[in-house]
């Protein structure tokens, strides 16, 4: 099918297609796909538009697709919303964001500007988001996420995220569902940059990971992003999303301060990593990381070098004495030490 204005309409089988623009070819020349250094892709913007495109996700700042090429590349595109800033803002904001190359960063390959569509182009990672791994089917299907591999989440986001600050840049919308693995098995983060540039409701989903001074103000800080990651870590170790439940709304922070509070901390770990023998010890000190970062105050927050260091610390203290993912310990039960909650410590 094709759409009159460009837009993307419902194809076959649950999928959707990007539809050829009926505009004039001058018009495709004047807003042509940049690709960074480095891209080895090769396509235009009329090979885009006839993609089969699949949704992989709607968020805060617009709708990804996983779009596969007539020449059997596939990339991931975010088709962004509510864009605020006229085109020179938005060309200077991604030629920043296009520069950054690092570990754990998921590096922005393309993007494309018009009046009518805002596109971002990023690799395609086939084993899809860590909240698509923590939070999808559990069951036969599920392969549960191990120890090793959420401490790796871990440390490859708080390095991401402190690279980002290193580089005066602020996320603004660090949750599960915008980080990956990289080629190493460790946490790289996406969607950087965006924040500054669209001004959208708050999704129930990404409010979980907001402290609360930028759902007063929608302004986010390094000290914001420090919050958010706290939630991340949170999330990984308890299993749980930062706003779930069902009739009832629990607030993941909430419900660990209170938890903690009430000295029965071995109640807030993932009965997923209690197979798992000699990890209580890095569980704990995992936590109050986690509980550090989600303070109140943003001037009693950690700075994000800071938490790279501890995370890492974790990791390389304790790495001769974790097992493999093979070694379960079905009757394992951590009983980890009682942790102080600090007073401050609150939603």
């Amino acid at each position: 099918k094709r759409g009159e204005d460009g837009q993307i309409i419902k194809g076959q089988k649950n999928k959707e297609v990007f539809s050829e623009k009926k505009e004039a070819s001058e018009s495709l020349e004047r807003n042509k796909i940049v690709f960074f250094e480095g891209c080895n892709l090769v396509f235009d913007l009329e090979d885009l538009l006839r993609a089969s495109a699949e949704v992989l996700g709607k968020g805060t700042f617009g709708t990804v697709y996983k779009a596969a090429l007539e020449d059997a590349t596939t990339v991931a595109v975010k088709r962004l919303k509510e864009v605020t800033v006229g085109k020179r803002e938005f060309e200077q904001q991604m030629e920043i964001v296009g520069r950054i190359r690092h570990d754990n960063v998921v590096a922005l390959r393309a993007y494309y500007y018009s009046k009518e569509e805002k596109l971002m182009v990023y690799d395609y990672y086939e084993q899809g988001s860590v909240s698509a791994m923590l939070h999808g089917k559990r069951g036969a299907e599920k392969i549960p996420l191990d120890w090793e591999s959420r401490l790796k989440i871990a440390i490859g986001v708080a390095r991401g995220i402190a690279h980002i600050h290193e580089e005066k840049l602020i996320h603004g919308n660090i949750k599960a569902s915008n980080i990956f693995f990289n080629s190493k098995g460790y946490g790289c983060i996406s969607d950087i940059g965006l924040a500054t540039m669209i001004i959208s409701p708050i999704s129930p989903r990404a409010r979980g990971y907001l402290a609360s001074e930028v759902t007063e103000t929608r302004k986010a800080t390094p000290a914001s992003d420090v919050y958010s990651f706290g939630v991340l870590l949170l999330e990984l170790l308890t299993g749980k999303s930062p706003l779930h439940g069902g009739e009832e709304v629990v607030h993941l922070v909430r419900w660990v301060n209170s938890v903690v509070r009430e000295e029965w901390t071995s109640e807030v770990f993932d009965l997923e990593l209690l197979r798992y023998p000699n990890i209580e010890e890095e569980m704990v000190e995992m936590l109050q990381i986690g509980m550090a970062c989600v303070v109140r105050l943003q001037d009693d927050r950690p700075k994000m070098d800071e938490v790279v260091r501890m995370v890492e610390e974790i990791h390389r203290a304790n790495s001769g004495n974790r097992p493999s993912s093979e070694s379960r310990s079905e009757c394992s039960t951590p009983t980890p030490h009682v942790i102080e909650t600090p007073t401050s410590l609150a939603d």
